[in-house]
Parts: structure tokens; sequence; C-alpha cells
């Protein structure tokens, strides 16, 4: 319990939106799946008893049609969450509270609700593993699932989509199958008809990972019939059906109640248009949400499935046919990307059914005792670990580049994901000489008060801006910008100063950047005293083409002089070490 409940306080700690925020909890697909819960239990399922445009403040993820309430979404996530959700409502009728299903208060059911069928089915998958794997190795395994792959950013960050919810049935239904060939009661059909159900109903499309029933250890086309054969018993098939019914009625009964129909494609025209030429590179190795540059242990799963086929390992033909199957379909989909999300997000509940390869690679690495082996696969899994969570946490919920690299390039540089290749320049001004960057130049004060030498640069009230430094970047240094550091010496004559320092990049007379840093200054000392200062400035990734302005802005009555300037430009040219 205090595991649970101090991971769930964590995942409302990493997503403190206010309620309608877009990065909150329940907007957009997440409403869509959420709303089911207000109307069973506040509102009812016409518009009329609804807050005024509910709908557009929670991001479209239902809407109301001829006074009806419409969400493309199925009521799976509802049924698992409901739970969760009755006792925020209760919680908040007994303290007086705001009880409308919409408020913040609510938001924190989500976290409660995936933070349990996390853990609940990590502990399912623990158990399932362990059966065939030493306990090394399934810890290893269950870790690496949890902590390096995008199941993390589903159970933390965006809680209420519908993967986390069907990781867990997926593991459950795994340890269920595992059962099912030794022991084929009636209570072992009712729970694997349960959770097939459920699965289903939580997301259609994975019903294709439901053979395993059937095939999980399969070694021969006779005990294959067996099974059907138990399965087929007059007793089971009416629990199955009968299970099978009770789960999917709700969503019968609300089709019908929309649609005039018990059976309804609620997608519209959304559909599988790729069905001929799948985008299968895009799924894998696009900026937004290619699988393998978000969870690059994805290649290791699939290293370690080819590992089980070609050792004729048992399940090494299901899960690769599955894991086809899926590849296929999420490839066709209209929006291979599936829009907002980290990674390809349809991935994270097959991580339950790729535990095993990836359990056999550990395995491996484990039984060989080369220690240079194990010292470089532990290194290999620390940094991807490591690259999970960070990207995780900095990720801002959108990819916001489209097809191009350069948004996940800022993060690869700015979260330090990768090695890459940085340019580098360093200009340094004492103002003691001329040089060709200094203009107009003619603000240049002559003192002997100053810290080295005996020139300044001087702004004063009058004036307004100090004499700039222009640097030609396509000269000076090569690839996109990403950092900006300032160091100078600075002092006000008498009082403090409003002071910016600006920087601008202008290309073809077309101004590019423009950025006003506010720079603290101290009032003059008696002795005239010189405070060094430094800045830092994060650019969005700027071409270096152009000239780049700096200069200082006098906001005061206060005369101010700089002295011993030097700015250091960062770019980013390159991922890798060469």
């Amino acid at each position: 319990m205090i595991i649970y409940l101090s991971l769930a306080r964590i995942a409302g700690e990493l997503n403190d939106y206010p309620a309608g925020d877009w990065r909150s909890e329940i907007y957009a697909d997440k409403s869509g799946y959420y709303i089911y819960l207000p109307a069973a239990f506040i509102y009812g399922f016409y518009e009329s008893s609804y807050p005024d445009s509910i709908d557009v403040r929670l991001g479209d993820g239902f809407s109301f049609y001829r006074g009806k309430l419409v969400t493309k979404y199925t009521c799976g996530v509802a049924i698992l969450t409901s739970p969760f959700f009755i006792i925020t409502h209760l919680i908040q009728l007994a303290c007086g509270e705001t009880a409308d299903g919409f408020s913040t208060a609510y938001l924190n059911y989500a976290y409660m609700a995936a933070i349990f069928y996390l853990l609940a089915g990590l502990i399912a998958l623990w158990l399932f593993l362990r059966k065939r794997f030493s306990a090394i190795v399934t810890t290893l395994t269950v870790l690496m699932i949890v902590a390096a792959t995008n199941l993390f950013y589903y159970s933390f960050r965006d809680s209420l989509m519908s993967h986390v919810y069907s990781f867990a049935l997926f593991g459950f239904l795994l340890l269920a199958a595992d059962s099912f060939r030794t022991k084929s009661g009636a209570g072992n059909i009712f729970l694997i008809s349960l959770l097939a159900s459920l699965i289903v109903i939580v997301r259609p499309s994975n019903v294709i990972f439901l053979p395993v029933i059937l095939l999980l250890d399969l070694k021969s086309f006779a005990e294959l019939k067996a099974r059907l054969a138990v399965f087929f018993r007059p007793l089971y098939l009416a629990i199955a059906l009968c299970t099978a019914i009770l789960v999917f009625l709700p969503q019968l009964l609300y089709w019908n109640f929309i649609s005039g129909s018990l059976l309804y494609y609620s997608y519209g025209n959304e559909g599988f248009i790729f069905w001929n030429s799948p985008e299968i590179a895009g799924v894998m190795l696009s900026p937004e949400n290619g699988l393998l540059l978000y969870v690059p242990l994805f290649g290791f799963m699939v290293i370690g499935l080819l590992f089980m086929i070609l050792t004729r390992k048992s399940n090494g033909w299901l899960i690769f046919s599955i894991l086809a199957l899926h590849i296929y379909l999420v490839s066709s989909w209209h929006m291979p990307g599936f829009g907002c999300g980290f990674g390809h997000r349809t991935f994270v509940e097959y991580y339950a059914l790729l535990s095993m390869p990836l359990a056999w690679l550990i395995h491996m690495v484990l039984a060989g005792r080369k220690y240079w082996l194990m010292l470089f696969s532990g290194f290999v899994a620390v940094f991807l670990i490591w690259f999970n969570i960070r990207f995780s946490l900095a990720y801002r919920k959108c990819y916001e580049g489209g097809g191009s690299f350069n948004a996940y390039n800022q993060y690869v540089v700015m979260e330090r994901l990768l090695p890459f290749v940085s340019g580098k320049y360093s200009y340094y001004t004492g103002y003691e000489q001329r040089d060709g960057y200094l203009k107009p130049g003619n603000r240049i004060f002559v003192t002997d008060m100053a810290a080295e030498g005996r020139k300044v640069n001087r702004v004063t009230p009058e004036t307004a801006y100090s004499d700039a430094i222009v640097l030609p970047l396509e000269k000076l240094i090569s690839g996109k910008l990403y950092n900006l550091k300032a160091t100078f010496l600075i002092t006000s004559q008498g009082q403090a100063g409003d002071l910016r320092l600006v920087c601008s990049v202008t290309n073809s007379d077309s101004l590019i950047f423009y950025h006003a840093e506010p720079v603290t200054v101290q009032a003059g000392a008696a002795d005239f005293s010189w405070d060094k200062t430094e800045l830092s400035l994060r650019l969005p990734f700027l071409p270096a083409s152009g000239e780049m302005k700096l200069f200082f802005w006098n906001r005061s009555d206060a005369e101010i002089w700089i002295d011993d300037m030097k700015i250091e430009l960062k770019s980013y040219v390159r991922t890798g070490l060469w």
C-alpha cells in the first residue's frame, strides 16, 4: 500500500495540470473514455443535463448529436476504472465538495486507477515469467518492461489512455492461459472469458491477442485438438458466451441508443486506409512517435524473438505472428502515428507478450557467465532506463515537429539523451581594441575605473543602448544553435539599474529571433566594485546563418558600465560520436 500510494502521488505531481488544460488527464481522447462514468452516475446520456460546452472544454473527446451523448470510444476503460470514480465521487459528496465529475478532484482518480493496474499487471507478469525463468531473470525483465519502455509514460503521465489497463489485462490473461493447460475447470473458463472480453471492450483491435488462450506453449496439433475439445464442452461454452454477453451488454445498449443498432462502427470515416501499403517505416522510425526512436528496448525484444525462433523455443512463432499482425494493423491505420503520444502507444500492452523474448535474451547473457558481456549489458540496460525515464519526464505531451526531426533532436540535446556532435564558438572583448564585430563602436568609454585596461562599454539613460557585438554566424559556427552563454563584469553608478541583454538574429533583413533577458544590476558601492554576471539562454535550434546581434538595453535612470564580455555559442551538428 505504501508503494502504491507513493507511486500514485508521484503520478499526480507529474501531471499537475488544472481541469480543462489540454495536458490534463480528462481531455481529448481521455475524456472520450471517461465520459461514460459521469453519464452513468451523474448526468445521464442526454445533452440537456450537462454543463454548457463541456465537450469543447474537454477537448472534443466526445460530442452531442441530436441531444444525445456520443463518444466513439468503447467503455472498457470506464468499466475498469469505475470503482475509483465511485470512491472519488462519494468522498466529494461526503465532504460537501464539488461533485460534478469534472473538477480537479476527479483527475486524481485516474492516477489511482492507473498505478493500481500497473502494479497488478506487473505482479501477474512476474508470476507468469517465474514459471519459465529464474527469479533474477524474471525480476530484471519486469524491471526493464516498466522502466525502459513507454509503459512508464502511459502509467505516470497519460494515465487515462487505455494502454496501461490493456497491459494489465494481457498479463492476467497470460497467467490464466498458462493455468488453463493443467486446470480447465469452470472457474478458470469464466476467468479467461472475462479477461478476453475485457481486452476487446477496452481496445477492440486487441482481439488479435486472444489466440494465446489456445496456442500458448502449444507443442502439437493433437494438443490443440484437446484444448479445443475442453473449451467447447457445452457447459464451458455456455459460461464463455454468457460472460462475454455480460461484459459487452453495456456497450451494445449504448450503441443501440445512439444508432438504433446493437452493432455500430463508431469511428466513422476513420479506418485502415493504408492496408495495401502499410506505413511500417513510419511506425518504427518516424520522429513523431516512431517506436524505436522512443523505445529502443523494442529492438532488443525483437532480437530475443529471433533467438526464440532460430532455437525453436516455445511460443516463438506465436509471438512473431501476433506482433507481425499488430504491426500491419497499426501501419494500415489512417493515422499511423496515432496522434499525440510518447512513442507508438499501441505497443504498450504487447510488452506483456514480448516479455518472453526479452527474458530469453537476459537469460542468455547471465547463463553465458562472460563478465565483460554482463557488464556491457548492464551498462546498456541502465542507459535504456535512464533514457526512457528522462525522456518521459521531459516530454511535452505531444510531438510538435510534424515529420521533421528538429523537435526530436532538441530533446536529444536539451536532455542529453544521446551523444551528439556540438559546434562551438567563443568571442571575447575587453573593449580595448576595435574589431569588426563591435558596432558601431562609438559608445566605448575611457576610464581608470575599468575592470581591466581603460575602456568599458557604457550605456546611459540618454543613449539607452550599448554598442553591439554583431556575429556573422555562417562564418563562425555550423549546425543549429541551441545555447548562448554570456559572461561579463558589470557595475552601476549610484543606483541599481533595470538592464536587459538583448539577443536578436536576422537573416536577409528578416527578424528570425528576438529575446531580452533581464540582468541583475546592484547599486554601485563606494569602492566602485564590479560584479561578475553569467547568463545562459536556450536558443530554439536557430540555423547558423545571418547575423546575431547582442547588446544591452538600459531601461532605468542609472548609468551602467560593462567590461570583459565573453560570448559562447553552442550548436547541434548531428547525433553521434564522430
